[in-house]
């Protein structure tokens, strides 16, 4: 009788028994199965909703606003699912190849998709093989560090072919619940470009109102004295899980990440330890897509908790440990290509006309970055890195400098000698928000810095707060010092450093007319002393 009722209770609620009556996730086929096929029909007042719906890049995001839609697969069709279009940087419109969020119950209370409620399709714009978020999540979840799962699925939108596409699992309760011992704590959405410190979006937990736990995670990583911030951050941040999840980010070169850049991420409050863990999103630019396979092992880190972690030399030692065991194990090229070729092999037999030759090219293209990237990692752990050492008088000329443009803000930068000076240029592009920049990292011990040079701008600009010539470091958002010389200026930046850290410099120009020219041969770091008291926070 017990067994009876626990089946119709399933049944209820998408919940599938295996034959000795345990309890089996129905989603699991979806991601390890045959590739599913996604039919989706939207009505005509439905498409008006999302026609009119704009998006612009960089600028603040209108409210999503669901649309009906009938959704069909695998033999099974799902009614009254609320449907959006979603994406930031690769957002394309309805009748384009968009992405989408599709919540099957919000419509239909206890409606599921393979046990799931909500689920993402992204167009993968940036990955051709759409394997890498499913891969990346893999290498992830097998690393011990949670991650919503995903899989290639071909999509249809009113009868209109938007091919290979990835599905992404929600991150919401039932992901938690899939994941953690308890669903009481808040899970955080880091969004695009936001850190800790603001007021991030709860998805799920029952006390959303309540973040104390960011607080807690702030106020330690926030700790100047660097024995007691390790062990501060030991108290309320799952630690070894956060130094696993920089360590994956790293390797597989996810420079779009919480550690690096500070953006795709999630976070959870694991109420039963009362500790944060944090969770990788937005896995679509791997192993040298928009970056470079030789990226450094101890990259400038932009989150606000890797920086304050990793500036401690002990925990730094255990991310650098990490790193090479992981490198020497799971993370062999040959055993990354395996994971590749296995996923491909899944994939491949659902694809016709031009796309598997396509398929194959972006396989063959990930596996050669792969390599790179493998080999990159093995030399910089044949060579470890130290602080750099000062000449007497505490002054060093800074080289080794590369241009960089804008994030979909075109600029161009060049080189030129005239005798007296080394010039680094930077060209507008002519955008609104046109800015590039020429960068060099140096890895420094803690103390004071001052970071100066002569700078100068050439051109009709725009003279408004925003544009022109400035120093600073990377992380550094604000433009303060942010100057239109015509003639060449002396431009300083200070800052410190509280323990050991890769420290990006950045001479930049903003604006979308004219030029900024930067004298290499001033650019000089000076060591002023001690890093100064930290100021008191509001």
């Amino acid at each position: 009788m017990l067994l009876r009722i626990h089946i119709a209770l399933s049944l209820a609620f998408g919940v599938a028994l295996d034959a000795c009556g345990k309890d089996k996730d129905p989603s699991e086929s979806l991601f390890t199965g045959p590739v599913p096929s996604v039919s989706i029909t939207i009505p005509a007042e439905g498409m008006k909703v999302l026609r009119d719906y704009k998006q612009v890049w960089r600028q603040p995001r209108p409210e999503r606003i669901d649309a009906r839609a009938t959704v069909h697969e695998g033999g099974q069709v799902y009614t009254n699912v609320a449907l959006h279009l979603k994406g930031s940087y690769t957002f394309q419109p309805i009748d384009g190849r968009p992405s989408l969020t599709l919540n099957f119950d919000k419509f239909a209370p206890g409606q599921r998709f393979h046990g799931l409620t909500k689920i993402h399709l992204n167009n993968s714009m940036q990955d051709p093989s759409a394997l890498c978020e499913q891969f990346a999540r893999e290498l992830f979840a097998d690393a011990g560090v949670p991650s919503p799962r995903a899989t290639p699925v071909l999509v249809r939108l009113n009868g209109r072919d938007l091919g290979l596409c990835v599905l992404v699992e929600g991150a919401n309760k039932n992901f938690v619940k899939r994941n953690f011992a308890s669903v009481k704590g808040n899970l955080y959405d880091g969004g695009s470009g936001g850190d800790v410190t603001k007021a991030l979006e709860a998805d799920s937990g029952e006390h959303p109102e309540d973040r104390s736990d960011l607080t807690n995670l702030v106020s330690a990583a926030r700790e100047p004295d660097m024995p007691r911030r390790l062990a501060r951050l030991e108290q309320v941040l799952d630690v070894e899980r956060f130094i696993t999840l920089a360590a994956v980010e790293d390797l597989i070169v996810h420079w779009d990440g919480y550690a690096i850049g500070c953006n795709n991420y999630r976070v959870f409050h694991d109420a039963t330890r009362d500790k944060m863990v944090f969770m990788p999103h937005g896995l679509d630019q791997l192993f040298g897509v928009s970056s470079s396979p030789t990226l450094s092992l101890t990259p400038p880190f932009k989150g606000m908790v890797a920086k304050a972690l990793f500036a401690v030399p002990e925990a730094r030692r255990r991310y650098l440990q990490r790193i090479e065991r992981l490198a020497t194990n799971e993370f062999r090229a040959e055993k990354l290509h395996a994971r590749v070729d296995r996923l491909a092999a899944r994939l491949r037999p659902a694809l016709s006309g031009d796309l598997p030759e396509e398929f194959d090219e972006a396989v063959h293209a990930l596996k050669s970055r792969i390599t790179q990237r493998m080999r990159s990692v093995a030399q910089q752990l044949g060579n470890t890195k130290r602080p750099v050492q000062f000449p007497e008088g505490g002054v060093m000329r800074l080289a080794g400098w590369t241009f960089k443009g804008g994030p979909n803000q075109p600029s161009t930068g060049s080189r030129r000698g005239d005798g007296q000076r080394d010039v680094l240029r930077v060209d507008a592009g002519g955008a609104l928000e046109s800015s590039g920049a020429w960068r060099t990292t140096l890895f420094l011990d803690a103390g004071h810095y001052e970071f100066t040079g002569m700078a100068r701008t050439e051109g009709n600009m725009d003279a408004k707060g925003t544009n022109g010539v400035v120093l600073r470091i990377s992380g550094e958002r604000a433009t303060n010092g942010i100057a239109i010389p015509r003639e060449w200026k002396t431009l300083s930046y200070e800052f410190d450093v509280r323990g050991l850290e890769d420290v990006e410099f950045i001479c930049e120009f903003r604006g979308a007319k004219g030029s900024g020219e930067f004298d290499a041969r001033s650019l000089q770091l000076v060591r002023k002393g001690p890093a100064l008291p930290p100021r008191e926070t509001p």
